[in-house]
């Protein structure tokens, strides 16, 4: 029947019981306090980071998305402006005048419009490899400042918990 275990978030000598092939390395006791505000700080500024990056991501997204409708709805309107137009034609003359001005402003419009939507692209993969530069700062510092918990941990002047040995056959003999 399982037990339950009830040790500390940072307590990783009892993961480790016995050493196995692995010589008399001592494991240290790590301090829990060694690591909770560092671990509150750097979970803040991680969540912090994802969070600008979701927000960046969203912000370009809008912006495309409404920027992309807004033609739509122009392109709508042109092409039904068209239609009527060459309602009113009376010549083939005027019929072709009428549609070659219509495909040459559309044209146009398509050529600005994926202009406008690879410049707002562009922005956000900016904005968002500078969210990935600063990301990656933190989970560096994430690292140096672990690094430091430990250390100051292992300072503390505990002494250092010996490994169990496992019993073999022959010992027992």
């Amino acid at each position: 029947m399982p037990t339950k275990n009830s040790t500390g978030a940072f307590d990783f000598s009892s993961m480790m019981t016995e050493w196995p092939k692995m010589g008399d390395w001592p494991m240290p006791s790590f301090s829990n306090w060694a690591f909770a505000e560092r671990e509150d700080l750097m979970e803040a500024k991680t969540v912090a980071s994802f969070q600008k990056m979701g927000q960046t991501m969203w912000t370009h997204a809008e912006k495309a998305f409404s920027d992309h409708m807004d033609f739509v709805s122009g392109r709508l309107h042109e092409d039904f402006e068209c239609a009527k137009s060459l309602t009113k034609c009376t010549a083939p003359e005027e019929t072709m005048a009428t549609l070659q001005d219509f495909y040459s402003r559309m044209a146009t419009q398509y050529q600005e419009h994926f202009e406008k939507q690879a410049a707002l692209f562009r922005d956000s993969f900016s904005e968002n490899a500078a969210a990935v530069e600063e990301l990656n700062e933190t989970a560096m510092e994430n690292v140096s400042e672990l690094t430091k918990a430990a250390e100051e941990s292992l300072s503390e002047g505990k002494p250092a918990r010996t490994p169990t040995r496992r019993k073999t056959a022959a010992a027992k003999s």
